[in-house]
């Protein structure tokens, strides 16, 4: 894998475009804009032709959102399926990632994986490199834009159940980093599993407006806390490295986002909804080596297709959950497995 900064060669465009966008999920902190790894292998394990590929991050690796996609277009890497270029900390406004993407297209990339919620600039940069393949968190499609689902809110509802049997206070807490579909679907999935197993509890939550700031992910978690919350959840990496921080402080439960993050507080997270890109990253990379991504779809892998997961905590200690609630837990994630329960999908306020 080559790494880069987007600031070679672009650096003599930083300073113009590097005001803040919306950006879907990532979270930022004092990471230096540089992916780690090697060169891939020139073919596949399966002996295909590499696919040339490019993933663009809004945030650093140490970032939940953005470790997620690195380490899945990694995997791929190391496979030897494709041969990875990785820019972090891309500007996050849609002129600047545009720039971004645009430098990658026209160095002959395969396929881009833009890890945010870029479709405007996606759009423009596929309008001006049609044979550029991209994926993106997009709400339409394009011929070569496809789009990345985000079925996290499956996971939420079962880490919500939990929360309604674990909860001394009978209230339950969320914040986001702000009102998109993915957060809203992922909180109002939480609070309706919490309702499933304590028809007593009350929901609270925050939109904060911001992806990266981690110190307002925690004061708004403790004005939860103040509310009676004594089970958070959280999306957006800012968001929910806030949050842990603040359970800890105040030994009350939470659960871990995109990715396990458990040893961030280890008698605090309960456990964590585990957003897997490895599958729909690797449909993308067959699709483009089969010449059938275009016309571009959706590419979706929920519960059933080992794309979401909740990951329960061992070392998780505040309380016991009980073993009922666990048991119906276990039941009701077979059934969305095997299509006997559809988890309610609610992407707006």
């Amino acid at each position: 894998m080559r790494a880069r900064s987007w600031r070679v060669p672009l650096v003599a465009l930083a300073a113009l475009i590097f005001a803040l966008g919306l950006a879907s999920c990532g979270g930022d902190d004092d990471g230096d804009g540089n992916g780690d790894g090697e060169d891939a292998a020139a073919e596949s394990e399966a002996g295909g032709e590499a696919v040339n590929t490019a993933i663009v991050l809004p945030c650093p690796l140490s970032d939940a959102w953005c470790k997620q996609g690195h380490d899945a277009a990694q995997t791929l890497a190391d496979e030897g399926e494709i041969e990875l270029e990785v820019t972090t900390n891309a500007p996050q406004d849609t002129a600047g990632v545009t720039r971004v993407l645009s430098q990658y297209a026209q160095e002959d990339t395969d396929l881009l994986l833009a890890h945010s919620t870029w479709q405007d600039a996606a759009f423009a940069t596929a309008e001006q490199f049609p044979d550029v393949n991209i994926a993106t968190y997009a709400f339409e499609n394009m011929d070569n834009v496809a789009i990345l689902e985000e079925p996290i809110y499956e996971g939420a509802y079962l880490a919500g159940m939990i929360a309604g049997g674990i909860t001394e206070t009978d209230v339950v807490g969320g914040l986001a980093g702000q009102d998109v579909p993915l957060c809203r679907a992922e909180l109002e999935a939480f609070a309706e599993g919490a309702s499933r197993t304590n028809e007593g509890v009350e929901f609270v939550d925050n939109y904060l407006g911001e992806w990266n700031d981690a110190a307002l992910g925690k004061q708004v978690t403790e004005s939860l806390i103040d509310q009676d919350a004594d089970v958070v959840i959280a999306c957006g990496g800012g968001p929910a490295s806030g949050m842990i921080q603040a359970i800890a402080e105040a030994d009350i439960s939470g659960f871990g986002y995109v990715g396990d993050q458990s040893a961030e507080a280890p008698d605090n997270l309960v456990g964590s909804v585990i957003y897997n890109l490895e599958p729909y990253f690797r449909a993308a990379v067959e699709d483009v080596r089969n010449g059938e991504f275009q016309p571009a779809g959706s590419y979706s892998f929920g519960l059933a297709d080992g794309g979401v997961d909740l990951h329960l905590n061992p070392d998780y200690s505040v309380t016991e959950i009980p073993d009922d609630v666990m048991q119906e837990m276990e039941q009701v994630k077979e059934e969305i497995q095997n299509g006997e329960f559809e988890v309610p999908y609610v992407a707006e306020g």
